[in-house]
């Protein structure tokens, strides 16, 4: 029997830059981990007998985290996330798809939109772009 993970099981903490993050946001809606990756044309001429073969290599991955939250004003961790988009401070994001499970670790610079539907509740929204400046990114750990 398979053991299929639902959405639900994938669990995101955050913490202080520099250390990996241990606070579970629990006020999650939907979390969404991208890991896009830019690649650079390897093709080559070859012996001219034939068309060359397009290849290419990756030389970057682009490390992103999404995620949105219900816009509670008692919730601490929200508060402090929302801070830290305004001042451009990093934070640490920690992701899993599961409670054992694996993701990415490090810390990220936030960019925050506050979606206020009509018909709906308020969120807020935020993207996180990995940061370099006090420890080195992983995607899947």
């Amino acid at each position: 029997m398979a053991n299929q993970k639902m959405g639900f099981e994938g669990i995101l903490y955050y913490g202080t830059a520099g250390s990996t993050a241990s606070t579970q946001l629990t006020n999650c809606k939907d979390i969404t981990i991208g890991g896009d990756v830019e690649r650079g044309d390897t093709t080559v001429r070859g012996s001219g007998s034939t068309p060359p073969v397009k290849s290419s290599s990756v030389t970057s991955v682009a490390l992103t985290i999404e995620f949105t939250m219900l816009n509670d004003s008692t919730d601490a961790s929200l508060e402090a996330l929302k801070v830290a988009a305004a001042a451009g401070t990093p934070v640490a994001l920690r992701g899993k798809d599961y409670s054992s499970g694996k993701g990415p670790d490090a810390d990220f610079n936030l960019s925050v939109s506050k979606p206020w539907p009509l018909n709906g509740e308020q969120v807020v929204t935020f993207t996180a772009e990995a940061d370099r400046g006090s420890r080195e990114p992983t995607v899947y750990t």
